[in-house]
């Protein structure tokens, strides 16, 4: 009995060294940088129950037929209305047959609170989306266009 009551009693202070460590660990943690929800052109497009779809409307480029590039912004949601850059994406679109491809990327460094150095992916592969997903609301957003007489119509080579 004498041996279960110091085992226990090791076990108990152990609990209590390593709760310790815990909390002084999460009081030297840096905070996370809050970013203030986008302003002006930044338009949200989606949302999930901890991230955030925006699309730069005044970012949106024709460049060939039927195509169209945008500039996206995914950010994590934070407690109210905080929320924390994750990534902005330059993206094409093929709104004819629903295919994409990323033109470039901006992460976003925790770390030293500021965005990594954009990567370029030029000449990348056409992939495939469901009309379903993220990216089919994407589309829907920025391949149609108003016309003059307020009817949306689908985009057109210009």
């Amino acid at each position: 009995m004498k041996i279960r009551g110091r085992i226990l009693r090791g076990f108990i202070a152990a609990f209590f060294v390593l709760a310790a460590a815990v909390c002084i660990a999460q009081a030297q943690a840096p905070a996370q940088t809050q970013t203030p929800a986008p302003a002006g052109p930044w338009k949200v497009y989606f949302e999930s129950e901890n991230q955030r779809y925006y699309y730069d409307s005044t970012s949106i480029e024709r460049p060939g037929k039927r195509i169209v590039r945008v500039w996206e912004r995914i950010v994590k949601k934070g407690k109210g209305d905080e929320e924390f850059d994750k990534v902005k994406s330059l993206i094409e679109l093929d709104c004819s047959s629903s295919k994409y491809r990323i033109i470039a990327t901006k992460e976003y460094d925790v770390a030293t609170k500021t965005e990594k150095p954009e990567v370029r992916s030029d000449g990348e592969p056409w992939s495939y989306y469901n009309q379903e997903s993220i990216l089919g609301v994407l589309y829907d957003n920025v391949c149609f266009e108003k016309s003059p007489s307020g009817k949306v119509e689908r985009v057109r080579s210009k």
